[in-house]
C-alpha cells in the first residue's frame, strides 16, 4: 500500500514521528505550509495520513485550512497521528469532521505524548494574564518520552500498514469534556486566551481563527541580532523582518496570521523572542533529532 503523509510541526516534535512512520512504511513525506499556496491539494497514493500537534485540546488552524484544499479523498485510507503534551482530548473529532467536509472518512487516529512545548500559568492571582511562562520538562521526563515515542512509531508503522480502522487515540479529564460540551472554549476559553495573547477587543473569529491575533504577545529582547530566524521557521510567512533605527538592524514583525506553533521563540539562537513578560530565561525547546535546518525546509513554499 502507498502512503503519502502530511506533516506540519513548530519544535520537530511532529516532524520527528512523521519522518520515523514513513522510514517505517516507505512513505512520502510532504510538509503542510510547503503546499499552502495551491488552490487544491491531491494525493495519488492510496493512503494519506495527517500528522500534526494538538493545540488548546484540538487541531491547528492550519490543518483545517489544508483539509479544505484537499480533493479525491474518497476510498482512501486516511489516518491522523498527533502529538501532544497533555491530552489528545478532541483532536481526532475535530479532524474527522473536516475530512468528513471533503468527502472522506477518518479512518483511525493515533497520539503520541511528546515534551509540552507550549506555555503554562504561574501560580499567581494579581496579574494572571501576564503570568504565564514557558514550562519546563525535566531532561529524564523528556528521555522517557521520546524512548516511548520510538515505540509508539513502530506501532503506529503496523497499523497503518494494516490498514487498522476504528481506533481513536481520545482522552481528556472530565471538567475539559464538560466545558466542552456547553462551549466554554467559544467564549470564556476564547475571551481568556485572547487577553494572555495582548488582544483586548472583541472578535467574531472562532476560537480556532482567533488565534492569529494572539501574536501580539511576542515581542524580541536587547539580545535580538535581526538574523530572521524567526521569519525563516514561521510556517505561515507570518513574520517581516523590519529595520529599527534605534538598534540599527532588522527586528521581526508579527503580521496576526499566527499558528501559534511557537517556532519563532523556542529556535531563535539568541532565546532574543518572547511571548509576554515571563518568557525571558526559560528554557527552550525542539526534539533533538530535528535541527534548524529542517524546520527552515518545512516552512519554504514549493
Amino acid at each position: 500500500m502507498s502512503v503519502e503523509i502530511y506533516c506540519f510541526s513548530g519544535t520537530g516534535n511532529t516532524l520527528a514521528v512523521a519522518r520515523g512512520v514513513a522510514e517505517q512504511t516507505g512513505a512520502s513525506l510532504t510538509s503542510i505550509p510547503s503546499l499552502m499556496g495551491r488552490e487544491t491539494i491531491s494525493s495519488s497514493e492510496e493512503a494519506i495520513g495527517l500528522f500534526f500537534p494538538v493545540y488548546h485540546k484540538g487541531i491547528p488552524l492550519i490543518l483545517k485550512r489544508f483539509v479544505g484544499k484537499m480533493e479525491g479523498l474518497e476510498g482512501k485510507y486516511v489516518f491522523a497521528t498527533y502529538t501532544y503534551g497533555d491530552t489528545p482530548a478532541f483532536a481526532a473529532r475535530d479532524l474527522g469532521r473536516h475530512i468528513e467536509e471533503r468527502g472522506g472518512r477518518l479512518a483511525a487516529g493515533f497520539g503520541v505524548q511528546m515534551s509540552y512545548n507550549y506555555i503554562t500559568p504561574s501560580p499567581v492571582l494579581r496579574g494572571f494574564f501576564q503570568s504565564f511562562v514557558l514550562r519546563e520538562i525535566p531532561l529524564e521526563e523528556q528521555q522517557a518520552l521520546l524512548a516511548r515515542a520510538i515505540d509508539s512509531v513502530v506501532s503506529i508503522a503496523d497499523s497503518v500498514s494494516a490498514r487498522e480502522a476504528g481506533s481513536f487515540e481520545t482522552s481528556a479529564d472530565v471538567a475539559t469534556r464538560l466545558a466542552d460540551r456547553i462551549g466554554l472554549p467559544e467564549t470564556l476559553g476564547k475571551w481568556a486566551w485572547l487577553r494572555i495573547g495582548g488582544v483586548r477587543e472583541p472578535t467574531e473569529l472562532s476560537f480556532l481563527e482567533s488565534r492569529q491575533l494572539m501574536d501580539r504577545a511576542f515581542n524580541v529582547d536587547e539580545t535580538c541580532t535581526g538574523c530572521g530566524i524567526c521569519a525563516k521557521v514561521c510556517p505561515v510567512g507570518n513574520i517581516e523582518m523590519m529595520n529599527d533605527v534605534e538598534r540599527g538592524h532588522p527586528v521581526p514583525v508579527w503580521q496576526q496570521r499566527c499558528e501559534q506553533c511557537f517556532a519563532c521563540l523556542q529556535w531563535c539562537p539568541e532565546e532574543a523572542v518572547q511571548f509576554g513578560r515571563n518568557t525571558s530565561g526559560g528554557k527552550r525547546y525542539h526534539h533533538p533529532d530535528v535541527t534548524l535546518a529542517d524546520m527552515v525546509r518545512a516552512a519554504e513554499r514549493v
